[in-house]
């Protein structure tokens, strides 16, 4: 079998990867290129291959049978990035993937594809519109939530590098719409290769949770718990307004759209997700 992987050097996509591997057999994987640190193993080739470029079916290998595609942008201040890369990106991939015989494809979505949480959301959740359009022997869409112990430089890994560095974690109060789903990254590697290797015929979505919900206040206590951190309350309403400020400056602290995204719909809870992790946020 011949693999295209896309985000194949990103920690989620690369651990991924590897329990792909796992078994020995005929598999053939060709990798984007982005960074050097892509699995290391006889059965993976490298290619360049821009989703923002135009791109045809010549930049592919002659023959594709599965497409598991990662790449995407998750953090833009340009809100137009979203759309450039997620949305039109994901469809010259998807274009040309098919030009090259491939009737299989994994689309790692969010549970934030929803028209109210934002532009990287909206960008996700058009692209998995788009996908459907096509005639896919299989179409795997997966939807994990926050997604933690992957080295991360944002969400709730964030919230656990600065507690364990500086024993300092925030508290958002004053919005009931937050919550988490917290996804350990074991979790999510082992549940998405399982989907992966018993992929259907037709169309299926995962919407791929932790074990639990929880509120803004019940995770940073476990955090401030695990790492004797002190929890720093921070107004909703507040916070918002600094927020935005910060985004307006192109600071570097923030985008604009992170705020709808925390606040925003999600496509499912744990308490309703058809997969869920085993991992208890930092208590196992």
């Amino acid at each position: 079998m011949r693999i295209l992987f896309t985000g194949a050097s990103s920690v989620v996509g690369l651990r991924v990867l590897e329990r792909l591997l796992e078994p020995a057999g005929d598999v053939e994987v060709w990798c984007s290129r982005h960074r050097t640190d892509v699995a290391a193993d006889a059965r993976v080739q490298v290619i360049d291959l821009d989703l923002v470029a135009q791109f045809d079916e010549h930049s592919l290998p002659d023959k594709i049978d599965m497409t598991i595609h990662f790449a995407g942008v998750t953090h833009a201040h340009d809100s137009e990035s979203y759309s450039k890369v997620n949305h039109l990106g994901t469809m010259r991939l998807a274009g040309a993937a098919r030009a090259r015989g491939c009737r299989r494809f994994v689309y790692i979505s969010t549970r934030c594809a929803t028209h109210d949480a934002g532009a990287y959301g909206e960008s996700k959740l058009a692209a998995e519109n788009e996908l459907k359009k096509f005639a896919w022997e299989s179409l795997l869409i997966i939807r994990p939530s926050e997604i933690y112990d992957a080295q991360g430089s944002e969400g709730v890994d964030k919230l656990i590098a600065l507690a364990h560095r500086w024993h300092l974690t925030v508290w958002l109060f004053g919005n009931s719409r937050i919550s988490f789903a917290p996804l350990h990254l074991d979790d999510f590697a082992a549940i998405v290769a399982d989907e992966i290797k018993t992929l259907p015929k037709g169309l299926r979505i995962v919407e791929l949770c932790g074990p639990e919900d929880l509120s803004a206040r019940e995770l940073v206590t476990r955090i401030a718990n695990r790492y004797k951190a002190l929890p720093l309350p921070l107004w909703w309403p507040l916070f918002a307004l600094f927020f935005k400020i910060a985004a307006g400056f192109n600071s570097g602290l923030a985008v604009p759209d992170q705020l709808q995204r925390l606040v925003g719909a999600k496509t499912a809870a744990a308490k309703t997700a058809n997969r869920t992790g085993r991992v208890r946020f930092l208590l196992d």
